[in-house]
Parts: structure tokens; sequence; C-alpha cells
């Protein structure tokens, strides 16, 4: 199992975080100052780290505005006030992103993909 996460670039604007901060207001929690969005890809294979170079570059990833990471465990700096939390669809339920992206990995002759699943991860800023 391989895990991608594809997050925006340090200067560019997260308009799902700030979208999510507005959204976590609306429901009375004023505590939530920041947030921060995640893409996470997990791929069901035995890949190379070649091939998962090129899957992050040529299918998941836009690489003006976007930086990827694929089977590491980023250590982030842990504030008092930080909060991550991964999201991902039910077992059983349909992942829209799915059946794409296992069309992209075949357009890209990566074969042997059994599954993908994808999840979001929030990194929210709050008391």
């Amino acid at each position: 199992m391989h895990r991608i996460e594809i997050s925006l670039k340090n200067h560019v604007p997260d308009a799902r975080g700030l979208g999510l901060v507005e959204d976590i207001a609306d429901l009375g929690i004023k505590s939530v100052s920041a947030a921060k969005v995640t893409d996470i890809y997990y791929l069901d294979a035995k890949l190379t780290a070649k091939q998962l170079e090129m899957i992050c570059r040529e299918l998941l990833a836009d690489p003006v505005t976007q930086d990827y990471s694929f089977d590491s465990l980023q250590t982030k700096t842990k504030k008092a006030n930080a909060h991550v939390i991964e999201v991902a669809y039910k077992a059983g339920v349909i992942d829209p992103v799915e059946e794409t992206v296992m069309i992209g990995l075949r357009d890209l002759g990566i074969k042997g993909v059994k599954a993908v699943k994808t999840a979001k991860l929030y990194d929210l800023e709050a008391n």
C-alpha cells in the first residue's frame, strides 16, 4: 500500500481551507483560525519509486501550484493549537475519484494497481 499526499505550495492561497474555516464558523465554532487541506491517495499495489514519481508528477499533482510526497509520514511541527484530521469514505461507499485515477493509471501504462482510495487531510489551527 502506498500513500501519496498532494498539497498546495506555500505561496498558493488555500481556497478550500479558507472555505472550511468559514463553514466551521457558520456552525458557531469560532476558535478555528486557519485550515489547510491535503489530498491523500492510497494505492494498493507494488510500485517502484520511479513509478510513484511519475504518477505524482503526470497524474495527481499540478507542478505549478502543488507539491507531492509519497510513502513518507512527514513529521510536521506540532504547534500547541494544531489539530490534524483525516477523513475517508466508509467501506462500501463508492469513491467518485477512484475510477478516474484508475483510468489515468492505465493511460500511463501503470499495471497492477488493485484499488485506489482517497482521503482529505485537514490541518486546523484552533484553540
